[in-house]
Formats: C-alpha cells, sequence, structure tokens
C-alpha cells in the first residue's frame, strides 16, 4: 500500500513533467507489487512447512524498494529511507540477526545502484534513466557522504530495530514463563482452597460474595454461580447479631465465633453450622470478610450422645450403689431363714416355704451379682429342670396366700421317682432341699 502511494505520487510527477523521466515503469513497479502481494498471501498457508518463504519475501522487498529509488533519480531520491521498511520487517519475524542480513543487503544495493549512476556519468557504462533526467549529480564527495551515511542508517536501524526485537522475544518468552507460573499458582491455590473440608468464602466490605469454595457448596448445598455477589448474611442465614456486628466491622475484635441453625434447600433440613469471620487482609489493608465454617451436626449429635451416656453411667453407679445397699440386708435375711429353718421344728409345707425364701434370695442375689458385674457377659448353661417343682411351690403359695377362699380347691401328692423329661435349654440355677410335693 505505501508502495502504491509512492509510485502513485511518482506518477502524477512524471505527468507534470514529462521530460523528466518516463512514466511506463511506474505502472510496471505498481503492477509488480500487487502481484508480488497476491504471491505472498498465496504462500502464508507454507510458510510453516517453508521458513524459507520469508527470507525470499524481505530480499524481494529489498530489490523492490531499489527499483523504487532507481526510476526516482538513485542518489537524488528522496526514497532512500525506503529502506527501512524492509529492515523492520525482518526485525519483527527474524529478530535482530535478520534485520542485519536486510540491511547488509540493502547497503549493498543502494551503494551499487549509485556506483552505477556515477559510471554511467563516466561513461563506463549506459544509464537510460540518467540520460534523460534532468537533475545534474552531485558531486562524488557528497555522493559518498549521502551514500555512507544512509548505509549507516540502514545498519543503525536495523541493529536497534533488531535489538527492540529480541528484547521483545525474551520478554514474551518471560511473560509466557510467569503467566505459566501465575497459572500453575492459581490453579493449585484453587485446589488447595477447593480440598480445605471446611467451608470457606470471602466477601467485599459490603459483604457481597467474592469466593465460595467446593466444600462450602457441599455444606450448603448452594453453587458459587448461584451465590456470587450475593450477601452472605442472607445466603448464610447468619443471626442478626452476626449481621450487625459485620456492620460494625467486627466490632473491633479479631475474630467472631458463632454457632446457628441452617436450612437447607435438600432433603438434609436444618443442620448445625459453627462459623468463624474474620477481616480479609491485603498489603492495601482490609478487602472485605473471611469466612470459615464447618458443619457440626454429627459433633452436636455425638455430644448429646455423650451427654446421655453420661447421665446414664451415673444412673448406673447409683443404681450399682442401691443394688449394693439392697445385697446387704438380704444376705442377712437369708442367713436368718437358713437358721431357723435348720433350728426349727417345722411341717413339710413350712420347710417347702423356707425352702423357696431361700432360692429367691439367691435368686435375687444372683441378679444383683450380675448387675454389678454388667461389665462381663452373662453366661448360660444347659441343665435340667423337673417342672413339677415350680408348679408345686406355685399351689404351695397359693395355699398359704391371703387371696385363697374357701370356694378354692388344692390337692397335691409327693413324687415317687425323679422326672425323666428331657433337659430344657434355661439359665442355671441352685437348689437345696429335698424335692417338694407337686400340686
Amino acid at each position: 500500500m505505501l508502495g502504491t502511494v509512492l509510485l502513485g505520487s511518482g506518477t502524477i510527477a512524471g505527468i507534470t513533467a514529462p521530460g523528466s523521466f518516463p512514466i511506463d515503469p511506474f505502472f510496471l513497479l505498481i503492477a509488480t507489487t500487487y502481484a508480488l502481494t497476491i504471491l505472498w498471501a498465496s504462500l502464508l498457508r507454507y510458510l510453516d512447512a517453508a521458513s524459507w518463504l520469508v527470507d525470499v519475501q524481505l530480499a524481494t522487498d529489498a530489490v523492490l524498494v531499489s527499483a523504487y529509488i532507481y526510476v526516482t533519480g538513485g542518489i537524488a531520491s528522496y526514497f532512500s529511507s525506503l529502506y527501512v521498511l524492509p529492515i523492520i520487517a525482518a526485525a519483527t519475524v527474524r529478530y535482530q540477526r535478520g534485520a542485519l542480513l536486510v540491511a547488509t543487503l540493502s547497503g549493498v544495493l543502494y551503494v551499487s545502484l549509485v556506483g552505477g549512476q556515477y559510471l554511467s556519468a563516466a561513461g563506463v557504462l549506459r544509464d537510460p534513466f540518467l540520460e534523460t533526467a534532468s537533475f545534474v549529480l552531485p558531486a562524488a564527495r557528497t555522493a559518498t557522504f549521502a551514500v555512507g551515511l544512509n548505509v549507516f542508517g540502514y545498519l543503525a536501524v536495523a541493529w536497534l530495530a533488531g535489538s527492540l526485537a529480541d528484547g521483545m522475544r525474551s520478554a514474551g518468552a518471560r511473560l509466557e514463563v510467569a503467566s505459566s507460573r501465575i497459572a500453575d499458582l492459581k490453579a493449585l491455590n484453587q485446589h488447595v482452597i477447593d480440598s480445605l473440608p471446611s467451608g470457606l468464602a470471602t466477601t467485599d466490605p459490603a459483604q457481597r460474595i467474592l469466593s465460595f469454595n467446593r466444600a462450602a457448596e457441599q455444606i450448603t448445598g448452594l453453587s458459587f454461580p448461584a451465590v456470587a455477589g450475593r450477601r452472605i448474611t442472607e445466603v448464610l442465614q447468619l443471626p442478626a447479631e452476626l449481621a450487625s456486628a459485620f456492620d460494625a466491622g467486627l466490632n473491633g475484635v479479631p475474630a467472631r465465633r458463632v454457632e446457628f441453625r441452617y436450612r437447607t434447600s435438600d432433603k438434609r433440613g436444618e443442620i448445625d453450622i459453627g462459623l468463624t469471620a474474620t477481616h480479609l487482609q491485603t498489603p492495601s489493608g482490609r478487602a472485605g470478610f473471611l469466612m470459615t465454617f464447618q458443619d457440626l451436626t454429627d459433633i452436636k449429635k455425638l455430644e448429646r450422645d455423650a451427654h446421655l451416656r453420661q447421665r446414664l453411667a451415673a444412673v448406673g453407679e447409683m443404681a450399682a450403689g442401691i443394688a449394693h445397699e439392697i445385697r446387704n440386708p438380704l444376705a442377712s435375711m437369708a442367713g436368718s431363714i437358713q437358721i431357723l429353718r435348720e433350728e426349727l421344728p417345722l411341717t413339710p409345707d413350712r420347710a417347702q416355704l423356707m425352702d423357696i425364701v431361700l432360692r429367691e434370695s439367691e435368686r435375687l442375689n444372683t441378679t444383683i451379682r450380675s448387675f454389678l458385674d454388667y461389665a462381663r457377659p452373662q453366661r448360660f448353661s444347659v441343665g435340667r429342670l423337673d417342672i413339677r417343682r415350680p408348679l408345686s411351690d406355685t399351689a404351695l403359695l397359693l395355699r398359704n396366700s391371703a387371696d385363697l377362699h374357701p370356694k378354692h380347691v388344692s390337692r397335691s401328692t409327693r413324687p415317687t421317682r425323679r422326672s425323666s423329661s428331657k433337659p430344657t435349654s434355661t439359665r442355671s440355677s441352685r437348689s437345696s432341699g429335698t424335692w417338694p410335693p407337686t400340686a
């Protein structure tokens, strides 16, 4: 596009001064420029596989600039600085080394072009543009100074542009590495936050939620997109006193700890939450609030169970004390009955009644002993049980009961032999005395 503008201005100059130089070469350069532009555009997709095409394009651009300068007067052309364009392009894509190579090529082409003009002026070569030109070549010393200044300018531009390009490349590489590290640190930070078992939320000074980790989503049942920008007091259903403490900057304390009930939107219903709120500190000062919270529902249940176990343990200790106090008079009573049974003349029925008292006293003592020794499992054994004994004992108790009326009839017989019934599984007990009569 720039070449087209320059050549167009040259064409207008040629029309206004037709004797200075022919116009046709400008149109040829315009056509060449557009043809090369189309060619380079069609070859862009091959640059990755054939990077040498870039070098060919840069060299062609330097030759094309030389053609511009040649048709516009050579040493007298105002477009000698046009070599800067391919030099800067080379610095952009080939960095400093490529820029210096293109600057060297441009200098060689420019020196060759000017040298050819002066050789033509000396009659060594024939230059049709120089023969028809209306300008006079400057003195050789002036031309040498101009050429040297231009070549130095090309090399200086190449060095500066290449240095800037190399600096930008290294800065871009460092920026890419830094960006990659920042991305890794950000990902690690997010993984650490999401791996916390406790819910974590941050807010701005207006208590609007800025972050909400994965544990917070699991505890509340709400996703971060659904709560982002909402007030934390509304999302967590905070108590009114904590909400007012937020408005007062936590009342000047470093942190506040509260426990409250939170109603979830899922089937869990109400849960217990313990929350700690503090200021979010940054290098520039306080930037909001930081809150960590946990689901205390299971912990509260364990605490309630522990309290219940403590109460049951206290009741057990009291019951053990009562059982111990019962056991002492029970032993005295059993001993007294045993002495009376041995020393007093008793009828068979009364002897059987005393046997029942002794046996039941022993069974009650066994029960109390088992209660006091509750830590050890109760052992069971298989033994023979004569079903007539409990029936006979029951009949005897009924005959001596105050509930017995004259209408009641009770008959008993003496057993002639021991029962040979099949052994029955029951809790073992000890018996004393002879087999009683059955009813």
